[in-house]
């Protein structure tokens, strides 16, 4: 009698095709889950650089970033990064709100409650919604806070205005433009002068300028305002030594929620 010919018991197998993107996009997730921040940044940042301008996942990409790099305190970047993701998705509910993270720890108190609210507009997430109205209220007291200290009449927008001087004069620094971020700094105070910051940060402009006597009255006039203000007493030692010895190298800016405990403070929406 012929043998009967058994069917095959082999398990049919389901390939799957799995992009390299979609292979380091999972990667980040993996790493920003166990915390490994700074390698999810780097990987963050070597995707960016493969992926074309105007790709889709490049907004997957730049969340991820703003996140680790929030997480690493690194808030200016964090910043950036979810404004660049916001312009190629902007009616993301997520984006908006973590961006509104950013602008708190940015000293964009004003951007934070506009950002909180787009954010509340867009949400269609349920689960989402008890967060965000408790973000929408802290942000507001910020911002009044911040608004009653410079007087009657100064709405959001003029704060977002007058915050985002403060920001530009930052960024001029950086890029060693002296004199312009001194005049944004200016511009910042001529809207209402109520914080040690811009003051501390004009007498640096004019200590590297060797404009010593103004940069002398500035920073006294941030510790007129904050007579705690660690770092204008710190420049003005080295505005003494500048007078003789030329302008300084290096010296020490304001790093506003720089501490090592307040990662645990901070809670961006992990995509």
């Amino acid at each position: 009698m012929a043998k009967k010919k058994h069917a095959s018991k082999k398990k049919k197998r389901i390939i799957t095709n799995v992009s390299p993107v979609d292979k380091q996009l999972n990667l980040i997730g993996h790493q920003i889950v166990q915390g490994n921040y700074t390698e999810a940044m780097t990987t963050c940042e070597h995707l960016l650089k493969y992926l074309p301008q105007h790709a889709q996942q490049r907004a997957d990409v730049l969340a991820q970033l703003g996140t680790a790099q929030g997480m690493l305190q690194n808030f200016p970047q964090s910043y950036d990064a979810f404004t660049q993701a916001l312009t190629l998705e902007p009616k993301n509910a997520e984006l908006w709100y973590n961006r509104s993270m950013a602008s708190r720890f940015t000293m964009r108190f004003g951007q934070a409650v506009r950002d909180i609210e787009r954010a509340i507009e867009l949400n269609t997430r349920s689960e989402l919604t008890e967060q965000f109205d408790e973000a929408l209220q802290f942000s507001r007291q910020l911002a009044e806070k911040s608004i009653k200290l410079r007087g009657p009449g100064f709405t959001v927008d003029q704060l977002i205005e007058q915050e985002n001087l403060f920001q530009q004069g930052l960024l001029l620094m950086e890029s060693g433009k002296k004199e312009e971020a001194g005049q944004a700094f200016q511009a910042s105070i001529a809207m209402g002068d109520c914080l040690p910051q811009p003051w501390g940060n004009l007498g640096i402009c004019l200590m590297m300028q060797e404009r010593y006597d103004e940069a002398e009255a500035a920073l006294k006039r941030a510790l007129e305002i904050d007579p705690d203000y660690a770092i204008a007493k710190s420049n003005l030692v080295v505005l003494r030594t500048s007078r003789r010895t030329g302008p300084p190298v290096l010296v020490e800016l304001n790093e506003p929620f720089k501490s090592s405990k307040l990662n645990q403070s901070i809670t961006f929406i992990k995509e």
